[in-house]
């Protein structure tokens, strides 16, 4: 009976001693592992913001505060950060990845999320997304639709903007502007797909405006003045 009391006694006393040496609050931060590949994000960033955590104890480092400030940084899509036993941070950094602009100041990630680095010029050859900030996401999947829609004509599309009633205006590295509404869009869209390498090349020459909001044709306008031209006479949008 002594035996097994002075057994129970020892384990207890090895695992408040285990215990103590593994949550002990005597240990602290003293590497930082930084993980992910970084072509605008600035390595010395992060480490400015992690240097004050080195030294803290590792049981009680606020993550949650040290993961806002590196998500606040220019150019941080994701973090995970995370301790590593005995004593080391883990930070595992997701860098922003630009593929349209959006408006005067913004880029659009793959994801269509809205981000604001300090300086953008290096990006203005990006195409430019304009609308709502809830229509982000949409405006990125219909630029797809629309290029892949216009690649038959080798036009390219270098603005696109979503109206307050819903109706698209894409204006393309050409100089030519696309007026589009939601109705039957699609419809809209084959048909002046398949009818434009039937205009005639005197009104191509001269059009700047291909205005597609007509439910049996399209008109084009331009400068100097040229005639309408449609799959039938068009009726008013």
């Amino acid at each position: 009976m002594k035996l097994k009391l002075a057994l129970a006694l020892g384990l207890v006393l090895m695992a408040a001693i285990v215990a103590w040496v593994f949550f002990s609050p005597n240990r602290v931060i003293t590497e930082v592992t930084l993980q992910g590949e970084f072509e605008k994000l600035a390595p010395r960033n992060i480490e400015f913001l992690v240097e004050p955590y080195v030294g803290e104890s590792f049981w009680q480092l606020d993550l949650e505060r040290l993961h806002a400030d590196i998500l606040n940084l220019d150019w941080v899509y994701q973090v995970k950060v995370k301790r590593r036993w005995p004593s080391t941070l883990v930070l595992d950094v997701v860098e922003q990845t630009p593929v349209v602009r959006w408006g005067e100041d913004g880029l659009l990630n793959q994801h269509g999320d809205i981000f604001y680095p300090h300086d953008t010029t290096p990006y203005q050859r990006l195409v430019r997304l304009n609308g709502e900030v809830i229509q982000s996401r949409d405006l990125l999947q219909k630029l797809a639709v629309f290029q892949n829609a216009f690649s038959p004509l080798d036009w390219t599309i270098d603005d696109l903007t979503v109206q307050a009633d819903g109706s698209w205006t894409l204006h393309f590295v050409s100089g030519a502007t696309v007026l589009l509404d939601s109705s039957d869009w699609q419809v809209k869209l084959d048909r002046f797909i398949r009818a434009y390498p039937n205009v005639k090349p005197e009104l191509r020459k001269f059009a700047q405006l291909y205005d597609l909001r007509y439910s049996n044709g399209f008109v084009i306008k331009g400068s100097p003045p040229i005639s309408s031209e449609s799959t039938e006479r068009p009726k008013a949008p």
